[in-house]
């Protein structure tokens, strides 16, 4: 970098003592304020203070004999753009930033400074042979600084002469010079990096910060081998219960079926006293309902969710109906095996919708394959309000419904079962017959 700024600075002020000069004054002020600017600012800010000193703004007239006599030639302005490129070998934003341009103001300068070839553009070829010039005078321009000292010292248009032997005290200069640049550096890269502004940060902190103690051991962990926490305690922990779940729907259609009133009604006997329950020790309690949960736990996972479904489906019905099963099941089980089977093939005859409507319980099951067609696809959020709807519906909102679900087309079913919704509970009947009436 010392190479190019001699040559540029003898090149831009015209005049090798004028520039060395002006480098001598710039090393001066570059030393004292560098500390102030970032690391990748420091080409920048140099190249800028080189600039801005008097020699170099306002050069004088270029010497017959100037070193790269084609750019010597040129305005200042445009001498100095030129050079930051071809000598320095500045990027163009940051030859840019240090003329105080814009980098496309820059690169104007630069076309600006070409002469025009016979087609009016700038001429290349004269690009090109001022950078072999240039590359050729970096080569040429020694290792070590010539003269500055006495070049600072000597007045303006004095030649300087060259010194008989190295002095002492010059060398001690520079050295002291590239000591204090590296201690601006370390400290400029101190107060950049992250880890020396946390330490200064510390430093200055008025709170002060600690570790936290280790934390204390936690009082209780998850075990995925307790019980208590077993996603199918409740249905775990009531098998009978359960076992009438799994067979809702055929305890529905019996409830119908063994209905005197009903045609064709099925005879079942009736129910004796039911047998009083041994009372379990807390201990054999646990131990059944491990036993249970593993048995649970190794079934697929299908069956345990459609069992899930089938528990859901028990506790969706109201106390009576499940009382009113419960008392099926005891009558049904008192019948033969071979009776109990025929029973059962006689219940898988039905449709699959009918056989799904049963799962709903006694009563909706009963009324289930007159409103399918109006319920049967609902979305999720409405389902439970539906549900619940139907449950409340008296015998002439069942057959109001029917005759709906029969004269409503598919495409407007939904838009009627959300009016429907929509109604309060008091005023649904009344607000039916009025649809029957459109």
């Amino acid at each position: 970098m010392d190479k190019r700024a001699r040559l540029f600075a003898a090149v831009q002020a015209g005049d090798q003592a004028r520039g060395a000069r002006a480098l001598a004054a710039v090393a001066r002020v570059f030393a004292a304020e560098a500390g102030q600017w970032p690391l990748a600012q420091w080409p920048q800010q140099y190249w800028r203070l080189l600039l801005a000193t008097p020699s170099l703004r306002h050069a004088a007239k270029t010497e017959p004999n100037a070193l790269l006599p084609g750019i010597a030639r040129l305005a200042p302005e445009r001498r100095a753009a030129v050079l930051l490129h071809l000598v320095a070998g500045l990027e163009d934003d940051v030859a840019a930033a240090a003329l105080g341009l814009s980098a496309a103001a820059y690169q104007d300068s630069i076309r600006d400074s070409l002469p025009r070839n016979a087609l009016g553009q700038p001429d290349v070829d004269v690009w090109r042979a001022w950078r072999a010039a240039a590359q050729r005078e970096l080569e040429r321009v020694p290792e070590l600084p010539p003269l500055v000292e006495k070049a600072a010292s000597a007045p303006a248009g004095t030649p300087v002469q060259p010194r008989t032997e190295p002095g002492a005290t010059h060398g001690v200069r520079w050295l002291w010079l590239g000591v204090g640049t590296c201690v601006l550096a370390f400290a400029a890269a101190f107060f950049i990096h992250p880890a020396g502004r946390e330490a200064i940060s510390q430093w200055l902190a008025t709170i002060k910060r600690e570790p936290l103690p280790p934390a204390a051991a936690p009082k209780a962990r998850f075990d995925a081998g307790d019980l208590a926490l077993h996603p199918d305690r409740e249905q775990l922990a009531a098998p009978r219960e359960a076992a009438y779940a799994d067979e809702l729907a055929l305890l529905a259609w019996l409830a119908n079926a063994s209905d005197p009133a009903a045609a064709d009604a099925v005879p079942l006997p009736i129910a004796t006293a039911p047998a009083q329950a041994a009372s379990i020790a807390a201990a054999d309690e646990t131990a059944a309902l491990a036993s249970g949960a593993r048995r649970w736990n190794a079934l697929p996972p299908r069956l345990r969710g459609l069992r899930r479904g089938h528990w859901q489906a028990w506790r969706a019905l109201d106390a009576g109906e499940r009382v009113q099963l419960r008392g099926i099941a005891q009558r049904f089980g008192q019948l033969p095996a071979d009776e109990r089977q025929a029973l059962r093939t006689r219940f898988d005859a039905q449709g699959s919708d009918a056989r799904a409507g049963w799962w709903l319980g006694p009563r909706l099951g009963r009324d289930w394959p007159r409103v399918a067609a109006l319920f049967a696809f609902v979305d999720e959020g409405d389902r439970a309000r539906l549900l619940q709807l139907l449950r409340e519906a008296s015998p002439d909102d069942i057959v109001a419904l029917e005759r709906l679900a029969q004269s409503t087309a598919p495409e407007d079913r939904a838009a009627l079962r959300r009016e429907l919704l929509a109604q309060a509970r008091e005023r649904r009947g009344s607000w039916l017959q009025a649809r029957l009436q459109r």
